[in-house]
């Protein structure tokens, strides 16, 4: 298959997927069938038009991680130590577990431990918008739990950015090196996100029209400088984006206005190409009913753990650790990493398939529960997918993040 009949294939997919995951009321499964849609594509793909397509992927992936810092509001200093501290005790039990898993199922260790903490962790741009949509006791149980996810995230994104070099066979200066253009870069773009961001927002307030082309470019060019100082580009979006969110009120419009390219073509295509990162033999061997097995495993184990201590600590009920369950997008970071440090097919397919499983457990596991659409779907992962459902994506629910849950607060009383 070439790259031409890949792109004729993919903009067919983005006619008719986004349309089938309506007519199925389950809009948070478009994302997934993108990835086995690449994974299935990729069985008649050469390894060059395979690295193509994730190298073309890696501008939605950009986005995407920008879309997520957005997102998240950082708390606190005091907040911010209670969080990760929790966040800390969550990921530290399930390390050793998952990396033996991978292990036994063929992944190298050092591979293992990389997808292990991606699958520890969580993908905060998933977990949001169902978050804005739970019922929690009151608005300050919610904070925390929001804190929680966001500590747990952002904990896993500094562990993967560590395991880079580290994998990569570098010596230890050249780790440390490599760790203070990380920090550089992420100084760097925060510091332009604080700077820039009054500029933007008083733009954006005063009702004038702000090209998105203009913004995208801005976002790739400092993405790029950020890459060159040593953090990837993807991890330098996501810095922007939680400073810009943290500097301005402005937010929701900005990630409106990057909607249409972000949502309807260079997510989806970066979904697409990380699917064809797998062979498709694979699935024919242990490799991937095992990773089923894990994630589900993995699953019900998160579930027990969450209920026995983390439920009364975060002041919760046990159904609340679904919403930590979607992983997608840490997942990618992972598979990223281990592309990078020339990890071979196998720890690959452990690591997607793992993650697959997992998320779309906790999405069944929330329609069992008998939760409405907008409670059990992740609303802002396929915008597309939600026309005329009835349900308002997160985004233009209200100005203000912490607004939003308030008024769901008082509808829900």
């Amino acid at each position: 298959m070439t790259i031409l009949e890949g792109a004729v294939l993919l903009l067919l997919l983005l006619l008719a997927l986004p349309d089938f995951c309506r007519r199925l009321e389950r809009p948070g499964l478009l994302y997934p069938l993108y990835i086995v849609a690449g994974i299935l594509a990729g069985a008649f793909m050469g390894a060059e038009i395979r690295h193509v397509w994730r190298e073309i992927g890696q501008f939605g992936f950009v986005l995407l991680l920008f879309s997520v810092g957005l997102e998240i509001e950082l708390p606190g200093r005091r907040e911010s130590v209670s969080a990760a501290r929790r966040a800390a005790l969550w990921m530290a039990w399930q390390l050793p577990l998952l990396t033996g898993l991978g292990w036994f199922a063929g992944v190298p260790w050092p591979h293992a431990l990389v997808a292990a903490i991606a699958l520890a962790s969580t993908s905060v741009g998933m977990a949001y918008p169902l978050w804005l949509n739970f019922r929690f006791p009151d608005s300050a149980t919610r904070r925390r739990f929001l804190e929680w996810i966001v500590a747990v995230a952002v904990l896993g994104i500094l562990l993967l950015a560590t395991a880079g070099p580290v994998l990569g066979g570098a010596v230890w200066w050249l780790v440390v090196l490599k760790m203070v253009g990380l920090l550089t870069a992420a100084v760097l773009a925060a510091l332009l996100a604080v700077r820039g961001a009054p500029h933007l927002s008083r733009l954006l307030a005063s009702g004038l029209k702000v090209q998105v082309h203009f913004v995208v470019l801005g976002l790739f060019a400092i993405a790029a400088l950020g890459d060159r100082l040593g953090l990837s580009a993807p991890k330098t979006a996501f810095v922007l984006g939680l400073f810009i969110s943290r500097a301005t009120d402005q937010e929701a419009q900005l990630s409106h206005r990057l909607e249409p390219l972000r949502d309807r073509l260079f997510v989806p295509v970066f979904f697409f190409g990380l699917g064809t990162l797998v062979e498709p033999r694979l699935l024919l061997t242990l490799v991937f009913p095992l990773a089923v097995a894990t994630g589900l495993c993995h699953f019900g184990l998160r579930r027990f753990i969450y209920a026995r201590w983390f439920a009364r600590r975060l002041g919760t009920d046990s159904g609340a650790h679904l919403l930590a369950a979607p992983m997608l997008t840490i997942a990618a970071v992972a598979v990223e990493v281990l592309a990078r440090a020339g990890a071979d097919q196998r720890a690959l397919a452990w690591t997607l398939a793992s993650s697959l499983s997992l998320t779309l457990a906790a999405a069944f596991a929330r329609v069992a529960t008998g939760a409405t659409l907008a409670e059990s779907e992740p609303t802002m992962a396929a915008p597309e997918a939600w026309d005329h459902a009835g349900v308002t994506t997160s985004p233009d629910r209200a100005d203000s993040r912490l607004a939003a849950p308030d008024e769901a607060q008082k509808k829900g009383a």
